[in-house]
């Protein structure tokens, strides 16, 4: 904040629920949400509901306080509704003494935010906005030690889920090519079935899905898979599963395999993907210019013939639809994709704390792809691999 010439710093919102930024500066899940101050050499203040506060006092701050103990309800009688929430802020500020430049951060609705911040201009308060990277996504970057037992807590139970399908999957009885188990023919669908109630069996939600894409669908990173398609032998698989916690934090894992033995074709995928995966893992560390790290993958998987999305910053291809089509990895704490990323256009440089997924991947069209990820933490010496799952790629 000092090097920004930020006085003071305001996070808000009616829930702490997908706003990473409030998330992180209160230290906890607040359901109704609040207003954090932070003003430069002074210690945070928390504004939160009568039923939040006791819960708010658990987390970073301690100063927590009710929007009752700043007379939040007089304010509303004496101003209206719209107009006593950014005269609560402006008391606040006061009392803190910032009188310099203010930065708002968190997720909340845009329309409502831009009422507010020029209701707070008009009451003579310095709002600024800022570029990318803010504040709060260079403090998120990288993570604490408390951060890291979050991730690393949600990566273990992850874990748990992958070998329980996986073993669920040896288990089946194969008939004409397919799967049966439990007496039902084995489909993404049924798969997905299990795979949700062993998520919640172990404390996990999945707001974003989870990917099961098998054969020709398996050739869209993204495509989460085709419900009704049969589990089938010798046939790509790609699972790609990123959990959340209760505590706000992700992980991301992905594996990909055949059941029974694979093809040449399929082989040579692997092979590419994996050599450039495990490249990766051995040359991230603090200090590496992320760039450097996608660059490497490129050439390794290049170097099996397969085109990369370095064609397209090249002038070599206006689209990709082939070969290694998307970025590296990107960082994973309160959510699944911030900073770090891992690509071509990231002139940053890795730093000591933080969370990356390193997630190479090769799609053929009409035929499937290969993708393998970890989630790493990144060190001075290197990187910790917070995922401990097995990689097989062939699957009896």
């Amino acid at each position: 904040m000092k090097r920004r010439g930020v006085e003071a710093l305001i996070v808000l919102g009616d829930t702490t629920l997908a706003n990473p930024d409030l998330t992180y500066v209160v230290g906890g899940s607040l359901a109704r949400g609040g207003i954090y101050f932070k003003r430069v050499g002074c210690k945070p203040i928390l504004l939160t509901s009568t039923l939040d506060v006791q819960n708010a006092r658990k987390g970073h701050v301690k100063n927590a306080f009710t929007l009752t103990d700043y007379g939040f309800e007089k304010l509303i009688v004496k101003h209206g509704q719209s107009d006593a929430y950014p005269k609560l802020i402006l008391r606040v500020l006061k009392e803190l003494g910032a009188e310099g430049k203010v930065v708002i951060a968190g997720r909340n609705d845009l329309a409502a935010g831009t009422e507010l911040i020029d209701k707070l201009r008009t009451l003579g308060v310095r709002i600024s906005g800022e570029n990318s990277p803010t504040i709060l996504e260079a403090a998120r970057e990288t993570k604490s030690s408390a951060e890291l037992h979050e991730i690393r807590d949600v990566g273990n139970r992850t874990t748990k889920v992958i070998e329980k399908v996986l073993a669920k999957l040896r288990s089946a009885k194969r008939t004409r090519g397919g799967l049966v188990s439990d007496g039902e023919v084995a489909t993404v669908g049924t798969v997905k079935r299990f795979i949700s109630i062993q998520l919640a069996e172990g404390g996990l939600t999945a707001p974003e899905g989870t990917i099961f894409a098998v054969g020709p669908s398996s050739a869209d990173p993204h495509n989460s898979g085709v419900s009704n398609a049969k589990i089938k032998e010798h046939r790509l698989i790609v699972f790609d599963i990123f959990p959340q916690s209760e505590s706000g934090y992700w992980f991301d894992l992905t594996r990909t395999f055949v059941i029974g033995r694979p093809d040449k074709r399929a082989q040579h995928l692997y092979q590419a993907v994996q050599e450039a995966h495990d490249a990766s893992i051995g040359i991230l560390r603090d200090g590496l210019p992320a760039k450097l790290a996608m660059s490497q993958a490129c050439d390794i998987i290049e170097s099996h013939g397969f085109r990369t999305v370095r064609d397209i910053y090249d002038g070599k291809a206006r689209e990709l639809r082939a070969g290694f089509i998307h970025s590296l990895g990107h960082g994973v704490g309160l959510t699944i994709g911030e900073r770090p990323y891992l690509s071509l256009q990231n002139t940053s440089s890795l730093k000591t704390g933080s969370v990356v997924t390193v997630e190479p991947g090769v799609y053929v069209p009409k035929y499937g792809g290969v993708r393998i990820e970890d989630t790493v933490h990144v060190t001075d010496k290197g990187c910790e691999t917070l995922s401990m799952t097995r990689k097989e790629f062939e699957l009896y």
